[in-house]
């Protein structure tokens, strides 16, 4: 989950680094003929000269927390093994820490964006602790419906994918040679490909007036709210190996986070 979450942050970041660079113009010297030569007639006036239109792009960092449907491993858990082994549920809310980054191309919103749920963990009974962790990472393409003075407020559907993880692991006592020979922990991976809806809004709370029209560039809070809905690629699996009988399950639930990040919009 580490490895899936900081190769997502860091696609996040790269997408807006290359959207986020303006090629430098060089300033040329205004040259002319010669007056001698032009015997005191006046000269044309010179062609007017546009710049490129400076790019609107944003790139932050962002904090919540995702609310995720346990059920079916919560049921599955209950009922393992003689006498209840797991009798307190995993939570349905986790933390995140993620990132997004984007361009503004006319009206439509381009980039994408990645975030790691937080391990929560539950002390069972017998010494036993069940824990619960997971990442996406998705494309995300959004429309702009306002965008003025530094605000920017834009739907955004995403596409990309999921991993979950579920360990398993004894914390009592034990001898050196029994830790060697007993399997005391047991981590449970499943990983799909996710589709999301969210609502975005951003503003420039520090910072001056930009190029563009109707646009500023500087430090930004923003508020996300959206939805997830994931669809496994399999089930279950132990170490690569496929998991018999496990319980059906796909990233599916809802988040709500706060970010600060930099940008021009």
């Amino acid at each position: 989950m580490t490895r899936l979450f900081f190769r997502t942050f860091g696609l996040t970041v790269g997408i807006a680094s290359l959207l986020a660079v303006q090629p430098a113009e060089a300033d040329e010297p205004v040259t002319g003929p010669d007056l001698n030569s032009t015997k005191g007639k006046p000269l044309d006036p010179p062609a007017p000269v546009s710049g490129a239109t400076p790019k609107l792009v944003g790139v932050s960092a962002f904090a919540g927390a995702a609310m995720v449907d346990m059920g079916p491993v919560n049921d599955r858990l209950d009922s393992a093994g003689p006498g209840r082994l797991y009798p307190k549920n995993l939570p349905i809310l986790f933390p995140i820490l993620g990132g997004e980054g984007f361009g503004l191309f006319n009206r439509f919103l381009i980039g994408g964006s990645g975030a790691g749920l937080l391990s929560r963990s539950v002390d069972e009974s017998g010494g036993r602790q069940i824990s619960a962790s997971g990442a996406w990472g998705t494309f995300d393409f959004g429309y702009q419906l306002v965008r003025v003075n530094g605000f920017l407020l834009a739907p955004v559907l995403s596409l990309g994918g999921y991993g979950m993880t579920v360990t398993a692991s004894d914390k009592g006592e034990t001898s050196f040679s029994d830790a060697l020979q007993m399997n005391r922990s047991t981590s449970l991976t499943n990983n799909g490909f996710l589709t999301g809806i969210s609502l975005v809004s951003k503003m420039i709370v520090i910072g001056k007036d930009a190029h563009e029209a109707h646009a500023r560039s500087g430090w930004s809070l923003g508020v996300r709210v959206g939805g997830l809905y994931g669809i496994p690629l399999h089930g279950w699996k132990s170490d690569g190996a496929k998991v018999n009988g496990d319980p059906p399950f796909g990233l599916r639930g809802g988040y709500a986070a706060l970010s600060l990040g930099v940008g021009t919009w």
